[in-house]
């Protein structure tokens, strides 16, 4: 279902020694000790959202579809959409869904004309996703899209259609779904944002989108079926990546192999990002530590980022992902009319012409003392995309543990949010105002074409 290779974490100058396992042993037993701690005290949760019955949610699912709706737009940002959007550009290709998807995320409101006009909104659903129903991007534009549908089809229709995704009990949604009668699902509360995807957030979605999301869970649960022994293991993958960063690779490329992957690496990046990039450590003491995860794929970023992977600073830990099997294929006709330098590849597939890029530049990397590791997922089906979310989410977590930092905070990314408010005319939020009023240095402030 899912394997990984970290042998070119070994095999360069710089890279990790041959003990490198016996030496980190009983720090990575102490990191798992203390996560199944906190998972049983009901701190966290994600370790056990495999172990849901989904039947009633693929029931509702059912009747859903059987009422005829044509589309959903998902509204939401960061860790409630990302995951859902991974699983479907993963899984999608080789299907046709049910209801079709798109996702209100980013505030760009020429994206959000034009998913207004990809639907028909007397047929389409809002699935609102936000734990507290403050967040300002997801918050405006379900207003906007909500508006549309109550002055197109009246406010008891629109009411109908939209189903919130959010705390179970508290906050600004929750609160505004009971007022206004909506549909709702629940977030577990011991589940953070970036660890839902095998929540309601992505599972309600995906499932309104025929997916079967009971296999997804099932190749999640086989990850860590075997509780203690395999999250040793995952222990040990953070460990690497940790015992590298302490070496100078502060950097962290995942470069997948095919296009649907993609989606994949844009949920590891916000995991990865927010989970491990921390001020402080559980003590208090000023750290500041952080792995930054860079997207790529191959094999386009050979064309543009490769060249500084290879010759640029030797500060990098590079990940591939590929997939073993693709739902289609094509293969280079013969013709006597191909270049004689490229006959070779007539007969060949394009996934074999794929599969010896991405070796090649694998081992051209670790030519260059490039340190490299390889995820394969056997096929993009449900079961091994949950393995690599439920892979990705423990390793971070353990990450978290071994760093001894918070994995699960996010304190960085809330004064943006605050001075945001602040500058839109929040009554209370007005305090950090000052000095983006002030004007601007000449010295620091070009205009072009120039006065």
């Amino acid at each position: 279902m899912l394997s990984y290779d970290a042998a070119g974490l070994f095999d360069v100058e710089a890279g990790l020694p041959s003990n490198f396992d016996a030496s980190w042993s009983k720090r990575c037993q102490a990191a798992v000790e203390a996560l199944q701690q906190r998972t049983s005290s009901g701190e966290l949760g994600f370790l056990k959202l495999p172990e849901q019955n989904l039947g009633q949610l693929m029931t509702w699912a059912e009747g859903r579809q059987a009422e005829g709706w044509t589309d959903q737009i998902v509204v939401g940002i960061g860790g409630s959409s990302l995951g859902t959007r991974a699983v479907l550009e993963a899984m999608g290709p080789a299907w046709i869904p049910a209801i079709r998807t798109h996702f209100a995320e980013n505030l760009d409101p020429v994206s959000l004309e034009a998913t207004l006009r990809r639907v028909d909104l007397a047929s389409t659903l809002l699935v609102v996703v936000t734990k507290s129903g403050t967040t300002i991007e997801t918050m405006s534009q379900l207003w906007i899209l909500y508006d549309a549908m109550v002055r197109q089809l009246g406010q008891v229709q629109a009411d109908r259609q939209v189903i919130a995704i959010t705390d179970p009990e508290r906050g600004a949604l929750r609160a505004l779904a009971r007022e206004r009668d909506w549909e709702t699902h629940a977030v577990p509360p011991n589940v953070g944002g970036r660890f839902s995807v095998l929540t309601a957030v992505s599972l309600v979605p995906l499932a309104l989108a025929g997916y079967d999301v009971e296999a997804l869970l099932r190749g999640a649960a086989l990850i860590v079926r075997q509780g203690t022994r395999d999250l040793v293991g995952l222990a040990h993958i953070s460990a690497q990546h940790i015992a590298l960063y302490e070496k100078g690779f502060g950097q962290m490329v995942m470069m997948a192999y095919a296009d649907r992957l993609g989606g994949l690496v844009d949920w590891f990046r916000q995991l990865w990002a927010e989970s491990l990039g921390k001020a402080r450590d559980r003590s208090g003491q000023l750290v500041n530590v952080g792995i930054t995860p860079i997207k790529a794929m191959g094999a386009v970023d050979q064309h543009s980022q490769v060249q500084l992977y290879m010759e640029g600073p030797n500060d990098k830990q590079l990940l591939f992902v590929e997939t073993a099997s693709h739902p289609v294929g094509f293969q280079v006709p013969e013709s006597p009319a191909m270049p004689e330098g490229l006959r070779h590849l007539q007969g060949r597939g394009i996934d074999e012409i794929l599969r010896a890029e991405a070796r090649g530049t694998r081992a051209a990397l670790s030519r260059a003392q490039r340190p490299t590791a390889l995820w394969r997922l056997e096929s993009t089906g449900a079961p091994a995309v949950g393995g690599f979310l439920m892979s990705w989410m423990a390793i971070t977590a353990l990450a978290g543990e071994l760093l001894n930092i918070d994995a699960f905070d996010q304190p960085g990314v809330e004064l943006g949010k605050i001075i945001a408010h602040g500058l839109l005319g929040h009554p209370k939020h007005g305090q950090f105002l000052d000095d983006l009023e002030s004007t601007p240095s000449e010295s620091h402030f070009s205009r072009w074409p120039a006065d």
